[in-house]
């Protein structure tokens, strides 16, 4: 009755993205937002506000991702994903595609103070 794809089933993973952001999991909130947000954008298109709330989401928890590995590993998936929203606020790709070069670049040295 209800499939991976059913508006309930997408639903329960967004309440699951949520709780795993609460719990402080990013990784896991970001790519259970992204998976959201295929699944809207697949039956419910581009411009619905649903798709840009999960994508909007996805965003959100990426951006506080502090794993630098687990950060540049996901976040071509997620500049991807909002770069095939055209409807989508571009800043929010502008965000996204800023931290991910950022992220590429040689890592910073820490400085202790002195």
């Amino acid at each position: 009755m209800y499939g991976f794809s059913s508006p309930e089933a997408v639903q329960w993973v967004e309440i699951r993205a949520d709780l795993a952001r609460m719990a402080g999991d990013f990784l896991l909130a970001t790519g259970l937002w992204m998976g959201a947000c295929r699944v809207r954008l697949a039956f419910q298109g581009a411009a619905a506000p649903e798709v840009h709330a999960a994508a909007a989401g996805a965003l959100y928890c990426w951006s506080q991702v502090r794993d630098r590995v687990s950060a540049v590993e996901s976040g071509p998936e997620l500049v991807a994903l909002l770069g095939s929203l055209p409807a989508l606020n571009p800043r929010h790709l502008q965000l996204a595609q800023a931290r991910l070069d950022a992220l590429r670049g040689p890592a910073q040295p820490r400085t202790v103070p002195t």
